[in-house]
């Protein structure tokens, strides 16, 4: 799902993008993107947690099952098999290495991981949180995450442009709340050129579990800008640090 809006957005910025309604969480199980973060802003004092790589078995054992969801949402699996931004995603990596470890965090698919949208209201954009959880070979964790800390929170990322006729895309940290596992969060925010009025923004959470992770992105309309549900967001991070390695 957040590739095929991604697509959208840096692909097609004549196409018409929904404009959906406020979260149904803001304000009450929603994660709100703080004030972008200093030059020195790191994500927190959430210790490092010892967890070997996960099977992909495992991996799709510790997502969220519907029954930890609120009442009436749904969980949509993920059947996409290629990624039709792989070319661009290769140029902006080239163009803008600085932002190589964002771009990697956002667009690889490791060979163990799996993949869901979390529906948790009407089925808008807002309302939809993407879960993408991975393991890397023991150690390769810590070291993706140093990396998109410093391009993040070090500022060395602060925007790209995934080809010549896409928008370009600005980058934001935000510091998030507590979490179980240091985490690192960002924005996408691109021009109104992209279909919305009000501009168009993309959300990511990065989480770090020991030798695996925890993608979390949702989209919307930039005012007000999409937020992350903290409720859900609370609920998959423990599921995965208690997972059995």
């Amino acid at each position: 799902m957040m590739l095929a809006v991604l697509a959208l957005a840096v692909g097609c910025s004549g196409a018409p993008v929904p404009t959906p309604p406020p979260p149904a969480g803001a304000g009450r199980g929603a994660l709100t993107p703080a004030a972008p973060a200093s030059a020195s802003a790191s994500p927190g004092s959430a210790p490092w947690r010892a967890l070997a790589p996960l099977t992909r078995e495992q991996l799709t054992t510790s997502l969220l099952s519907v029954a930890d969801l609120p009442p009436g949402s749904t969980i949509e699996p993920d059947s996409s098999t290629a990624d039709p931004l792989a070319d661009s995603v290769a140029d902006a990596t080239r163009r803008y290495p600085a932002c190589a470890p964002l771009l990697t965090a956002i667009f690889e698919r490791p060979a163990e991981s799996v993949r869901v949208t979390y529906v948790t209201g009407n089925n808008t954009l807002a309302n939809r949180t993407e879960v993408g959880l991975a393991s890397f070979p023991a150690g390769r964790s810590r070291e993706r995450f140093d990396v998109l800390e410093q391009a993040v929170y070090g500022r060395g990322c602060t925007g790209f442009t995934m080809n010549a006729d896409a928008p370009h895309a600005r980058v934001e940290p935000f510091t998030p709340e507590a979490t179980e596992a240091p985490a690192v969060g960002f924005r996408l925010v691109f021009s109104p050129d992209v279909g919305s009025q009000g501009g168009f923004t993309l959300v990511f959470l990065y989480t770090a579990v020991g030798d695996n992770r925890i993608l979390f992105g949702t989209s919307g309309d930039t005012t007000p800008p999409p937020v992350l549900r903290t409720d859900l967001v609370t609920a998959q991070i423990h599921r995965l640090t208690t997972a059995s390695g």
